[in-house]
């Protein structure tokens, strides 16, 4: 997340937010597979710190408290970390 450091003073806060969701959605597009979701999840908490972190340091005041930061990430779109390929194909027969 270098780039949240480096952008905080060239973007505003609503592109800023939208650029992360892009990034952190393709991160966990690509590594959230079948055993891979204690990380995924790792990953997704601390890329939402870090991008809080950065959005508020934008100025001498805070840009968000923490509530208002989670009403941003929804009305963004924020991506969850839930699992996008199933690497176990005989998982679904498990069940039966």
């Amino acid at each position: 997340m270098e780039w949240a450091r480096k952008s905080r003073n060239v973007l505003r806060k609503g592109e800023m937010l939208r650029k992360a969701r892009i990034r952190v959605g393709g991160h966990l597009s690509y590594y959230a597979i079948t055993d891979n979701s204690a990380k995924c999840s790792s990953y997704h908490h601390y890329a939402t710190r870090i991008l809080f972190k950065w959005i508020n340091r934008k100025s001498q005041r805070s840009a968000y408290a923490w509530e208002g930061y989670r009403q941003a990430l929804k009305w963004v779109g924020w991506p969850q970390p839930n699992i996008r390929k199933d690497l176990n194909p005989f998982r679904r027969f498990e069940a039966i």
